[in-house]
């Protein structure tokens, strides 16, 4: 599949656009999630899974690099227009369940920490309106609003950790590897929805010039997030304890309370208006890659999908009324994403060099 140079972006940018794919909603609760399955060495599993990732999105390169195309055009050449294409609603389905978790997710945070009597559907048509309006620019568009919600909070979010080092306990993560290997791997499990996103490498490929090869940012990419990650668990672990940290759900957000000005109070209020903007690229980011796909298999203008794809995620943001409903949603979106890219994708990288070994056979 061939883009039109004037819509592709640099090689560099495929850096920007993987580490905003991973960084969401995700860092700000992930430390609890973790701990209940691997206690305190909850971070060797966070660096673990960053392993894990670096394998799948070497797979995932070479998958869309050998076809010269993105999962669309793969699944459509493998199995036929008919079941190739209903492979791929599905992964545009699942693009666009991300969007609303990412979402909701963060809605339900502004809900509790801001405006408590803030309707749902309020700030969900806001930034879907500000989605639409950046995915309307185009992929250069989208890319550059990753670039830079990836510069700008990076520093926030680095800076804001040196706060809570003043209460750290040392002594909390001692002893080092005092949990069982298979907790380790429940650990691994439990990361895997805050470490998704760079799926979204099958669906932006064909737009990212190859003038010099774009894999190693990829892997760069993941590498800077599993560094942040593992960064933000093992403070968490440092100012909390296992007890604090097991009834605290955004343990991020809540560290930033020892955060004080003598101009400034409630200091999470601009750290979580700030965070919007992260958010939005995310969300932009997902919506792009399910409009762009069912344009690819409907063949029609990416506007409509789009549209309506924004429509939903404010319905569906509305009917996720409670937290417990948002968390069953969270982990349905965390199972598909497991069987999805963690299982079938690999499946289908071997099946593809199965085929195209045959291919080349039949032709000697």
């Amino acid at each position: 599949m061939q883009v039109d140079i004037r819509y592709q972006v640099s090689p560099y940018i495929l850096f920007f656009i993987i580490y905003s794919s991973q960084v969401g909603v995700g860092i700000l609760g992930f430390q609890r999630s973790i701990a209940k399955e691997a206690g305190y060495d909850a971070w060797i599993s966070v660096l673990l899974a960053g392993c894990v990732a670096q394998v799948l999105i070497w797979i995932m390169y070479k998958l869309v690099s050998k076809a010269n195309g993105d999962i669309v055009a793969i699944q459509k050449n493998i199995f036929g227009k008919y079941l190739g294409g209903f492979i791929n609603v599905l992964f545009m389905i699942y693009y666009g369940l991300a969007s609303i978790s990412v979402l909701r997710s963060y809605i339900e945070i502004v809900q509790v920490w801001m405006f408590p009597t803030l309707p749902t559907w309020c700030l969900a048509i806001i930034i879907m309106t500000l989605s639409y309006y950046i995915i309307s620019g185009g992929f250069r568009i989208v890319a550059g609003i990753c670039f830079i919600s990836v510069i700008l909070p990076i520093v926030t979010l680095v800076s804001l950790n040196y706060f809570p080092l003043r209460y750290a306990h040392i002594d909390n993560l001692l002893p080092i590897m005092n949990h069982s290997l298979s907790d380790i791997l429940n650990g691994i499990k439990a990361s895997i929805y805050t470490i998704a996103g760079f799926e979204i490498l099958l669906m932006v490929y064909p737009f990212i010039n190859k003038r010099k090869s774009p894999q190693k940012f990829a892997h760069l990419a993941i590498l800077a997030t599993t560094l942040l990650y593992t960064l933000s668990a093992i403070i968490a672990f440092l100012f909390y304890s296992e007890k604090q940290l097991s009834v605290t759900i955004w343990p991020e957000f809540s560290m930033t309370k020892v955060i004080h000005f003598s101009f400034l109070e409630r200091f999470e209020y601009i750290y979580i208006s700030f965070y919007m903007l992260t958010i939005t690229s995310l969300i932009s980011l997902l919506l792009w890659a399910s409009s762009r796909g069912f344009k690819l298999i409907f063949r029609t203008k990416q506007k409509y999908p789009l549209l309506i794809l924004c429509l939903i995620d404010v319905v569906f943001c509305q009917l996720l009324s409670d937290r417990s409903l948002i968390i069953k949603y969270l982990n349905l979106v965390s199972q598909i994403n497991f069987w999805m890219f963690y299982v079938y994708i690999p499946l289908l990288f071997i099946l593809y060099l199965i085929l195209k070994r045959g291919q080349v056979n039949s032709e000697i």
